[in-house]
């Protein structure tokens, strides 16, 4: 049993699934299904039964959990005292959001603060967001949420049709959101703007019919290369053979920008957040979304 193992079995803990806990912790299904069946045939118990669509505790794992997280957390804390004390901050990067967004800031950073190690923690909205609730996220690059805390826009994102190269849809530059109907779709999980965008479906008497479900904008982009569906979200620099469309009637975008701490007035903090504007000040971001 170590300490990798307790995470992964508490990802899927909170996650309710094998799938969505991979995500949470960014490794496959593969990996973090092999780790807790090494982690249940250390304790010789079965921890989680699983199920087709979620994973439930067992007796044995309803035991274990009540230990598990406590122990977990107390030697997540002895190994963040035990670490050399240099100075740091941490970062939350919501995943609708491209991690390059994320870099390139850090990367600008890390050039007028070399010393400042940088802890970067990649998940969903809400995940994120209670990491920052619970002060163990410093920053959160994310679209705005309704936190209780200081939120500073970078830039809007207006959402688009995303098709493959080889769509019959991808002859066109902007469509009539009519023309959605009969295609396959793929729909974006977790999206910020999601019910925004089934309001304005229902308006035009829309249902769409959905072969896949994603998360990250990485699995979307990859399944719509393939062919498999359309699907909406913002427009992205991508090396995946896609082309993004203008929908005529879906007027919908989001802001993305920081979150930070109102308690914390760390001089690294604020350096941060003042590279990250001063980047898009100069420079608007290669994100941001064509004028209409």
């Amino acid at each position: 049993m170590n300490l990798r193992q307790i995470k992964y079995f508490l990802a899927v803990v909170d996650s309710g699934t094998f799938l969505s806990a991979a995500e949470r912790v960014h490794v496959s299904q593969p990996t973090l299904s092999a780790g807790i069946k090494k982690l249940e045939e250390s304790l010789g118990a079965q921890l989680l039964y699983r199920g087709s669509r979620e994973a439930t505790l067992t007796v044995e794992g309803e035991f274990f959990l009540q230990h598990a997280r406590q122990a977990y957390e107390k030697l997540e804390l002895a190994k963040s005292k035990l670490s050399n004390c240099r100075e740091r901050v941490s970062i939350g990067l919501i995943n609708t959001i491209p991690v390059e967004f994320g870099a390139g800031i850090i990367q600008a950073y890390k050039n007028i603060a070399p010393t400042v190690l940088l802890e970067v923690e990649v998940g969903g909205a809400a995940y994120l967001a209670d990491l920052f609730a619970s002060e163990k996220i410093d920053l959160l690059f994310t679209t705005e949420l309704g936190l209780e805390a200081n939120f500073t826009p970078l830039f809007d994102e207006r959402l688009k049709l995303v098709a493959s190269n080889q769509h019959s849809l991808a002859k066109f530059e902007n469509i009539d959101i009519r023309s959605l109907k009969g295609h396959p779709f793929i729909e974006r999980a977790r999206c910020e703007s999601w019910g925004e965008v089934h309001r304005i479906f229902d308006r035009y008497d829309l249902s769409l019919y959905a072969v896949c479900k994603a998360e990250s904008d990485e699995t979307i982009l990859s399944l719509v290369a393939a062919n498999l569906g359309v699907a909406i979200m913002p427009e992205r620099n991508t090396p995946y053979p896609v082309k993004f469309i203008k929908i005529k009637q879906l007027d919908v975008s989001r802001t993305v920008g920081i979150y930070t701490q109102p308690n914390n007035e760390s001089e690294s903090l604020k350096s941060f957040c003042e590279v990250a504007l001063e980047m898009y000040n100069k420079a608007p971001l290669i994100l941001l979304p064509e004028a209409c």
